[in-house]
């Protein structure tokens, strides 16, 4: 992907936006148009979901990205619309008809729709509003693009093609800072659980000890899922498409089905956030000084003792017990089996060459290393 500075990049796109939008996302009203779409079709994100190298195609392929653009865009709190009126991006969607209130519209419809939803004049909104939004969907378009170029080098890895450093460093510091990391809590969550359901079943006081160190490992995983997004998003960059949304799909699961809901755990994660280096004694002060142990444990206990499977190896298909346990397993091996596929290749003469290469290679799982740099 050539990259042209970006304010010119996006300057180009709006006016090509506005000829799909005219067209409604139809592919068909937008084949005669693409002769005059040079930069939306340059768009390695378009090229690569082209099908068949036809006007048709191109148009079908424009369509498809300019829509997942416009859906994937999300409200920025520091800058809601005017009083009482929608705010940009709800204004974006509804005039590309992505919106829920104006998906049924007609073009011309939503347009009217979004003038009146902006709070600004008619004639304001035609000389500078609309392109201010379309330039929100050129922004979503780029970003798009980005993620589909790393992608495409990420398949490249695979096969050891030349591809640029920055984009092996990239993946590798997303392996060894979160994936790797998160790993070793979804193993270890797995680990003391079913060691705390064993010890249950047989009437062993120490179960409530294993539930304890259980109760650690899953907030550990939450912080470290938590601060992934932060920093990338949802943006699971892995060898396979496979890979992509087991890792996503997995973490989604052990938190939707583990015994927290979402505004406990976000006090749960501030209490280990709130220590340099988080370790289960730490964490097990903090939870006393701020009220929360009884709490936790008795919500953890609950949620344990819901379990009425007669066998690990045959559970219901509806414990959340055993469906965190199967996805903290789904999560760990996927991790190891995309690392595997392109591990080989960095250490080729090409990258373990490079000093700082190959202290990652060589120290991505050294123990003591795997909940640093929070």
């Amino acid at each position: 992907m050539v990259e042209d500075p970006l304010g010119h990049r996006l300057d180009d796109l709006v006016p090509e936006l506005s000829q799909v939008r005219e067209a409604g996302l139809e592919p068909l009203d937008v084949e005669p148009l693409v002769a005059a779409m040079p930069e939306l079709a340059s768009l390695g994100v378009v090229r690569h979901r082209l099908r068949t190298d036809t006007a048709l195609g191109r148009a079908t392929s424009i369509c498809q990205v300019v829509r997942e653009a416009a859906e994937r865009l999300e409200d920025d709190p520091e800058h809601p619309g005017p009083p009482g009126h929608a705010s940009p991006v709800a204004q974006a969607q509804m005039l590309l008809r992505v919106h829920y209130t104006t998906k049924k519209l007609s073009v011309a419809e939503a347009r009217i729709k979004t003038q009146e939803a902006s709070g600004v004049g008619d004639r304001q909104y035609r000389a500078r509003h609309e392109a201010r939004l379309l330039r929100l969907v050129a922004q979503a378009l780029l970003d798009l693009d980005r993620e589909d170029d790393l992608h495409q080098w990420g398949r490249a890895l695979e096969v050891g093609a030349d591809v640029p450093q920055s984009v092996a460093l990239y993946w590798l510091y997303l392996f060894r800072d979160h994936y790797f990391r998160m790993e070793t809590s979804a193993y270890a969550l797995q680990a003391d659980l079913m060691t705390a359901l064993s010890q249950l079943r047989d009437h062993l006081p120490s179960w409530k000890l294993y539930l304890s160190t259980a109760v650690y490992w899953n907030v550990e995983f939450s912080f470290l899922r938590h601060r992934f997004f932060l920093r990338h998003g949802p943006l699971w960059f892995a060898v396979t498409d496979e890979g992509c949304t087991q890792l996503n799909d997995s973490v989604e699961r052990i938190e939707y089905h583990d015994p927290f809901p979402d505004e406990f755990m976000a006090k749960l994660r501030r209490l280990y956030g709130a220590a340099e280096t988080p370790d289960h004694d730490d964490f097990t002060a903090r939870l006393d000084h701020s009220g929360l142990t009884d709490i936790t444990q008795d919500r953890a206990e609950a949620w344990l003792r819901r379990c009425a499977c007669p066998r690990d190896d045959d559970p219901d298909e509806r414990c959340e017990v055993h469906l965190v346990l199967k996805q903290c397993d789904l999560f760990a091996e996927t991790v190891e089996t995309e690392f595997e596929r392109i591990q080989n290749w960095y250490r080729t003469p090409r990258f373990a060459a490079d000093p700082g290469l190959t202290e990652l290679i060589t120290e991505f799982r050294t123990p003591g290393r795997e909940r640093g740099n929070h």
